[in-house]
């Protein structure tokens, strides 16, 4: 049988499926961590940090919930293959049973499309090309952590790809990752813009 540091490099699934072996009713971030961060690197818990921001919550919520990514993403740049996380937020605790609720809607999906992804263009999942997409989830945790309305879902899926990318070293998804964090970067200047007409508009009427 493979190890689990084996599974986190060659599965997403197999590599967050232990969280949904405990009985715990509350896991700290440090936990989550433990149980599913290996020797396979950074993706599975960028991808398990990533899963609540996308939820529909209420505004600003995602804002608290992106902050542990904005320590996940900088370590992707260094290559760190375990995750440092300062004690005050490895401390914090979420409810368990709400997170294996959403793991378990997850990951049927999720093992579907593992079924049609495999190494491929290494280069772009390679050391340098795993510091760039460092880079770029960095960017995108500090999108998800500003106050700009309806920017959280493209971002939050970019990162979720990324994750999934480097796990299975598949540089084909890391592009659509990239393809994402374009449509993003769109999505905010054209509701940037939209803010700034309305802006002059209402000067206009004072």
């Amino acid at each position: 049988m493979p190890k689990a540091s084996t599974l986190a490099v060659q599965s997403l699934a197999g590599a967050i499926r232990p969280l949904l072996h405990t009985r715990k009713s509350k896991l700290t971030l440090g936990e989550i961590v433990a149980r599913v961060d290996g020797d396979g690197g950074l993706g599975p818990i960028l991808f398990v940090l990533t899963l609540p921001v996308l939820l529909p919550l209420p505004p600003g919520a995602s804002m608290l919930l992106a902050v542990p990514l904005l320590f996940v993403a900088p370590q992707i740049i260094i290559s760190r293959r375990r995750l440092w996380l300062p004690k005050a937020l490895a401390d914090k605790s979420i409810d368990r049973a709400a997170l294996v609720k959403l793991l378990r809607r997850v990951l049927p999906a999720l093992e579907k499309l593992e079924t049609k992804v495999r190494p491929r263009l290494r280069l772009l999942t390679g050391r340098l090309g795993s510091c760039i997409i460092g880079v770029a989830c960095t960017i995108l945790a500090l999108i998800l952590v500003l106050p700009i309305p309806f920017a959280n879902l493209v971002p939050a899926m970019a990162l979720g790809i990324f994750s999934l990318g480097l796990t299975r070293k598949d540089g084909l998804l890391v592009l659509i990752g990239y393809g994402l964090m374009a449509l993003a970067g769109v999505i905010i200047a054209v509701g940037a813009h939209g803010v700034g007409l309305g802006v002059a508009y209402l000067r206009t009427l004072l």
